[in-house]
């Protein structure tokens, strides 16, 4: 079973590139979700760390329906950010009746044929999961990151258990969403490929002055736990 962790900043990827792990999930802005880092973030963690490295591709925060002019945007970041040193790219489009959006989806594996693409959570929108799996598998997507179509992975566990099973070995399944210590078990039983979290905790920074933020930075406990309870 591989192991990714999510990192939003420089700090984070220091804290994880220490642990026994597969590979990280570079973005920004975790409290939103994710956006795309910038290509001097990719290429610093690439040469100080040297640890696989993939890229989340998210012009803005608020779902994954996008009009033309973002897809566009989302193109040329891929085109921007594909030689930085990662191997992969993380992104997710959908149309607005929740189906893939293969228009987008295909324009940017195009940009980057070389690279890994793992399709992500936005995957846990779509009603029809089995059609948009295969047309998954058809444009050559390596995995997807789903938290089995519910909330997270403890209310989605059924369904994880049903996507390994359709799934087949054809691309693989990637549980994240909320991935706890004592869910790491049922995961392992469900059969997954591979378990993505960040391990963070919100903290308050800059507390009293103008900037006071609460952001989601890395907890080296909680991320020490998940992992033992993992390479147990």
């Amino acid at each position: 079973m591989k192991i990714e962790i999510c990192v939003g900043t420089l700090e984070a990827a220091r804290i994880v590139s220490k642990q026994k792990i597969d590979r990280i999930e570079t973005c920004i802005a975790l409290e939103q979700g994710g956006l795309t880092p910038s290509g001097a973030m990719l290429s610093w963690i690439h040469n100080t760390f040297h640890v696989e490295q993939h890229a989340l591709i998210r012009v803005r925060a608020g779902g994954f329906v996008y009009n033309y002019d973002e897809m566009v945007v989302m193109r040329d970041q891929i085109l921007e950010l594909k030689n930085s040193g990662i191997t992969g790219f993380v992104v997710g489009a959908l149309t607005s009746d929740f189906k893939l959006n293969l228009e987008a989806l295909e324009t940017w594996k195009r940009t980057a044929p070389q690279l890994d693409f793992t399709f992500h959570r936005a995957f846990d929108s779509i009603p029809d999961w089995k059609t948009a799996m295969d047309q998954l598998i058809k444009m050559g997507f390596k995995r997807i990151l789903t938290s089995g179509s519910d909330q997270n992975v403890s209310q989605g566990m059924n369904r994880l258990k049903e996507l390994v099973s359709y799934a087949n070995g054809r691309i693989e399944i990637m549980a994240g969403g909320g991935v706890k210590e004592e869910l790491i078990p049922e995961l392992k039983a469900a059969g997954v490929d591979a378990i993505h979290f960040s391990g963070t905790s919100a903290v308050t920074v800059e507390s009293g002055t103008a900037f006071e933020e609460n952001l989601l930075l890395p907890d080296e406990n909680k991320l020490s736990a998940i992992l033992a309870a993992i390479q147990a």
